[in-house]
């Protein structure tokens, strides 16, 4: 909702990183074309004032010569003097002379001007019997000073009118972006940051009115998310009721398996009727663990979304700007159109600047809509995991490209060495499961105390199965975590956020539903080394109805 106060309302607007960050970039831009702009159109109206008093010169020797030769020939001051007057009083004009063998006869006006621009005309006359005598030098020196005066006055006015505009404008935008991105991402982000499993039943809002038909990428995002915290709710309240099931069964095996042992000898069939509970309770047990892992999967899921928000954020910020730029272009364009203002060198430089923000343009919408394609290829497969044909390197690429944003910060890189012709039908929402929980271990343990680290996923295939073999250049594992890494419940972290359930998920997603094995690889070596193995055509399996 909006602060009552305008104080709080402006801090808000000032305080977001985006808007200011576009802000700036504006100014900047802004600034540097009207410098550039403005210098143009000095060095021209320079270069016309300089012909002009060029052009006067011209006019001075074929206007007024040939009458002053005459009135010089002739000693007639009186004329002279008129003449003389005359000239001086020409625009940019501020002194002339005649010299007589080199010396002042006749002047008018005084040269006062620092800098200034000076001409000599001879004064020759002719008659008809009479050779072409050279009697005198008409000077005549123009003042450049008001052509400078001129040109300052113009740049001030030109540099404080753009500068207002571009503040002004800088401003709108700047209102703009809080308006319709920052305080919207401000909501997400803190209700994201203050999410638990205490405040799951409350739903994000935003404080907006659109209908579902005229949803907005941010809107998206939001109904995103709060599916995803519908699921990851009942899915939590799913898990309670069967932590506290599984605690009675697990009681309840302790019982049969201690009755079993003081009547196994006496009570046989009773025996028979225990162990057939204990099957029961087996199996229950299991339905828990696939509940376990669902959980898992909505986890990552909501990390995804999160990562993939914020890369989606940049390429969309681009194109805002570059949208901005040809707006105020377009309208300086049309108004020097329509004006019958504008010049040749102006419209091509605006049709570049075109051509420029079409290509910004194109690459960041195609950034945003391969990112958007791999988070809907991967989400789908993480709610509903059906069998299907899929190529392994697209897959594990698309798959990266989802994970990535959530580990960029931490300095981790990615190495893929993957063929392109190996093709399964399988199960992808498992691989990326496998592969997320992968890169979770390896950021979480084996890349402890270190800035970043290096991940390596190579493949290749034989004629009936297809290997990954998953390796990082973390600290690796002793001999006692090798031993059991695929133990459920086993972790390095506990009390510290570590459930030890990660690699036991693995272990069964791999053994269980794609039928393939998986293998610790140099468990003595430096790093993390793991090859998946998996049939090129995994058996079906049919997903419990629970998990559906």
């Amino acid at each position: 909702m909006f602060e009552t106060s305008p104080k709080k309302v402006s801090s808000k607007i000032i305080s977001g990183r985006l808007g200011k960050r576009f802000a700036v970039l504006i100014i900047v831009f802004s600034s540097f074309f009207t410098l550039f702009s403005t210098s143009l159109q000095l060095a021209l109206d320079y270069h016309a004032d300089i012909s002009r008093i060029e052009q006067q010169f011209n006019n001075i020797q074929t206007s007024y010569l040939q009458a002053i030769t005459l009135s010089v020939w002739s000693l007639d001051d009186s004329q002279i003097e008129t003449q003389l007057v005359g000239l001086s009083q020409l625009p940019d004009i501020e002194y002339v002379s005649i010299l007589v063998d080199g010396e002042t006869s006749w002047e008018q006006g005084k040269p006062i001007s620092r800098a200034t621009r000076t001409i000599d005309l001879p004064l020759e006359y002719s008659a008809p019997g009479i050779n072409t005598q050279n009697i005198g030098q008409l000077r005549v020196t123009a003042s450049i000073d008001n052509v400078y005066n001129r040109l300052i006055s113009k740049a001030g006015v030109i540099l404080v009118s753009n500068g207002i505009k571009t503040f002004l404008v800088a401003g709108f935008i700047l209102l703009v972006v809080w308006l319709h991105i920052t305080r919207h991402l401000q909501a997400i982000s803190s209700y994201l940051r203050d999410m638990d499993v205490f405040t799951l039943s409350k739903p994000l809002s935003l404080n907006k009115r659109n209908p579902p038909e005229k949803y907005d990428e941010i809107d998206t995002v939001a109904v995103s998310i709060n599916e995803m915290r519908d699921s990851i709710y009942n899915s939590y309240q799913e898990l309670n009721e069967n932590k506290l099931h599984l605690q009675s069964l697990v009681e309840q095996r302790d019982a049969l398996l201690e009755t079993e042992r003081e009547y196994k000898e006496t009570l046989e069939d009773k025996v028979k009727e225990r162990t057939q509970q204990l099957e029961d309770s087996m199996t229950e047990l299991k339905s828990a663990q696939d509940m376990l892992v669902e959980t898992e999967k909505m986890a990552a899921l909501g990390n995804m979304v999160a990562g993939v928000a914020h890369e989606i954020n940049t390429p969309i910020g681009v194109c805002r700007t570059a949208a901005s730029f040809q707006g105020e272009h377009s309208k300086d364009i049309r108004t020097k159109l329509s004006d019958g203002k504008l010049t040749q060198s102006e419209l091509t430089e605006f049709l570049d600047g075109i051509e420029e923000s079409s290509a910004l343009f194109e690459a960041n919408i195609i950034k945003a809509s391969k990112l958007i394609s791999s988070f809907k290829l991967i989400a789908t497969d993480q709610s509903y995991d059906a069998k299907q044909q899929f190529n392994l390197k697209t897959y594990l690429e698309s798959s990266i490209q989802t994970i990535y944003p959530q580990y960029k910060h931490q300095n981790v890189n990615f190495h893929l060495d993957l063929p392109e012709d190996i093709n399964l039908n399988s199960y992808p929402g498992a691989l990326h499961h496998i592969l997320s929980n992968l890169i979770n271990n390896s950021t979480i343990h084996g890349f402890e105390g270190k800035e970043g680290g290096n991940i390596k996923v190579r493949a290749y295939a034989d004629e009936y199965n297809a290997m990954m073999e998953y390796h990082d250049d973390g600290r690796g594992l002793s001999l006692e975590e090798s031993k059991k890494l695929f133990e459920p419940f086993f972790t390095t972290k506990r009390g510290k956020g570590g459930s030890g359930l990660g690699m036991s998920i693995v272990f069964n997603i791999v053994s269980q539903q794609l039928g393939g094995k998986i293998e610790l690889i140099n468990a003595d070596q430096p790093g993390f080394h793991i090859r998946v193995s998996m049939p090129l055509e995994a058996k079906e399996h049919h997903v419990p109805e629970h998990l559906a």
